[in-house]
């Protein structure tokens, strides 16, 4: 798999480092030349590759002899393989995936409690996959809030912002996502203050 050249954010030693660090999530047990072997690159390269990424703690080193190393990711490593993730892909499948079907499920539940009037609060790929949702199950959306500060369409509708008044609602659905865990739980962004109405897709 190679990085897109007009991907100006990812290079390609960020991807050899994604590939370590999901390689070594999966299996502990890892050498210079196995990694070479998946990197598809020279042991020598494999070898600084990992050299490397020690060095800047995304990952732990235990030996258990002269030929076994088991690799651990740190909670930088963690992060970091995340963050990667994310801006390797983008807006990868898998996260598609699983949003379509938390958005829905999260649309019916509110349907079927009768808190069908609804606010999406961002306007981006979360949103655009929620309004399926509040579509297939009679919702109707009455606000698109932003949080970049500017407004901005969303479907027919102009969104407003953060600080605006809002409308009447029974539901606000939280349509953000922390870039270096984009399906972590119960996210807001900085300067957004939680509510008793929002309802998060991931959580």
């Amino acid at each position: 798999m190679e990085t897109k050249d007009n991907n100006k954010n990812f290079d390609q030693s960020q991807y050899h480092e994604l590939e370590i660090l999901k390689t070594v999530d999966e299996d502990s047990l890892l050498n210079n030349r196995k990694a070479a072997s998946k990197l598809g690159v020279s042991v020598k390269l494999a070898h600084t590759t990992l050299s490397r990424m020690v060095e800047k703690g995304l990952l732990n080193i235990k030996k258990e002899n002269s030929r076994k190393w088991h690799y651990f990711l740190t909670p930088q490593g963690i992060l970091e393989k995340a963050r990667l993730t994310v801006s390797f892909f983008e807006f990868s499948i898998q996260f598609y995936k699983e949003a379509r079907k938390l958005s829905a499920q999260l649309c019916r539940n509110l349907s079927e409690c009768e808190r069908k009037r609804v606010i999406l609060l961002g306007n981006g790929e979360l949103a655009e996959i929620t309004y399926l949702g509040i579509q297939e199950w009679g919702l109707e959306l009455i606000d698109v809030i932003s949080t970049e500060g500017q407004t901005a369409k969303f479907m027919d509708m102009t969104t407003i912002s953060i600080n605006e008044n809002f409308k009447k609602h029974d539901a606000m659905i939280v349509c953000l996502y922390d870039p270096s865990l984009p399906m972590g739980s119960l996210y807001l962004p900085e300067g957004v203050e939680k509510s008793d109405k929002m309802e998060w897709i991931f959580k």
